[in-house]
């Protein structure tokens, strides 16, 4: 019987590397606790967004609810119509940097401007090179595909 070494996981570099590349939003799930069936989350089924990690080390979120909202007059939306706009996009850029698990973002301009200069933590996991999986996959997960 030989022992096997066990496999190492990943350096943090290697991990951010692999990571390079537009990701196409494909889900967007949410439940409340494990118990729970996995619902299609606040963005619609499905949902329209795209990440952007470069290889600099800058990235770009962008998920819009589906279907987007329709304006009465084209240009000119109420002040419903214009928080429901606002609630209903995600969109932030910076930088990027993975350290234990987890894809660090850090803020430096945002559709809602209390996310500017914060750190977004999310836990995330490549489950080979073309699907990412980002969120605790307990109560959330957002599944993305390369696209290039």
């Amino acid at each position: 019987m030989s022992l096997r070494p066990k496999p190492r996981k990943p350096s943090a570099k290697a991990l951010q590397k692999r990571l390079v590349g537009t990701w196409k939003l494909m889900s967007a799930e949410d439940r409340a606790s494990p118990k729970d069936p996995w619902k299609p989350g606040t963005f619609g089924t499905p949902p329209s967004g795209y990440f952007i990690y470069d290889a600099t080390g800058h990235c770009s979120v962008q998920i819009m609810t589906v279907p987007p909202v329709k304006l009465a007059t084209p240009d000119s939306p109420t002040p419903a119509e214009a928080l429901e706009i606002f609630n209903g996009y995600i969109a932030y850029y910076g930088t990027y940097t993975v350290a234990d698990g987890m894809i660090h973002q850090q803020v430096e301009g945002a559709w809602d401007p209390s996310q500017v200069d914060t750190d977004q933590a999310r836990p995330f996991e490549l489950k080979d090179e073309d699907t990412l999986i980002i969120g605790d996959q307990v109560t959330y997960r957002r599944t993305l595909k390369r696209v290039c």
